[in-house]
């Protein structure tokens, strides 16, 4: 019930608009243009006179007035469109500026929070600026620590160099002790031989010597036996007792001499 009376109430209000626009559009024809005035003026007139309106009442009385009235609310009518066009390209600027203004908002809201966040970057990028001298510092001490490990190696391979050459040393002087020894051994064993021959030619020479004094005592002892006493000893005796002092000639001892020599250049 309440649809078909929305529809009746729609349908009617439609046919008035309809009728109101076409009476409109008579009106304003009429008031438009000259011709149309005087010919509804007259009409209006034929049509009072038809009517039996007495001849002194002015039926077209306010119709230009009514024309003004009219060509005003065109103007405002025409006005009123402009100012929708307008109000639309406003409306259309409003959005974009309101798109705009959002889109600054977020690029605001962005800043703001990167510019709060700059206290926090300062404090972290001062932490960061210690971090890096504590950084520096410990690369210094580590340098050091570093030249001393140097340091402590080369020493270490000078120790072991050292120690390397003093092996080598002692082998070195534990070879020539051996030598030493031998040929200390060769040596002594060579002085030995010498020393050993010439005991035997001093023997040999000394058996000579006893055999010649042996023959020589005897046949002393057998002159002695036979004359009483020994004539060479005599004879030595008066030829002591005849020489002075500048006279006697010492035995040199050549023999005794030329074996020591021969002894110790041999």
């Amino acid at each position: 019930m309440l649809s078909s009376l929305k529809k009746k109430l729609n349908s009617a209000l439609q046919e008035a608009a309809i009728i109101t626009e076409n009476i409109k559009q008579q009106y304003q024809q009429r008031v438009t243009t000259p011709e149309s005035l005087t010919s509804s003026r007259s009409s209006l007139v034929l049509s009072a006179t038809d009517l039996g309106v007495p001849s002194n009442v002015n039926v077209a009385a306010g119709c230009n007035l009514l024309a003004k009235y009219e060509d005003e609310w065109k103007i405002i009518h025409q006005n009123n469109e402009e100012n929708a066009r307008k109000a639309q390209d406003v409306a259309k600027q409003i959005v974009s500026i309101e798109t705009q203004m959002n889109q600054q908002y977020v690029v605001m809201s962005d800043l703001i929070h990167c510019l709060s966040a700059i206290p926090n970057l300062v404090g972290k990028l001062k932490d960061c600026q210690q971090t890096v001298k504590e950084v520096q510092e410990l690369g210094h001490e580590v340098e050091k620590e570093l030249e001393k490990l140097e340091d402590l190696c080369a020493e270490c391979e000078l120790q072991e160099y050292m120690l390397e050459k003093q092996c080598e040393l002692s082998k070195f002087k534990q070879k020539k002790m051996e030598d030493l020894e031998s040929y200390r051994q060769k040596v002594a064993a060579d002085h030995q031989q010498r020393i050993r021959l010439h005991e035997e030619k001093l023997r040999s020479i000394q058996k000579e010597r006893q055999a010649v004094f042996e023959d020589a005592f005897r046949h002393d002892l057998k002159e002695f036996k036979e004359n009483g006493h020994i004539s060479k000893i005599r004879k030595d005796i008066k030829q002591e007792r005849s020489m002075s002092l500048e006279e006697v000639v010492l035995d040199d001892g050549s023999d005794t001499k030329d074996a020591l020599e021969e002894f110790l250049n041999g």
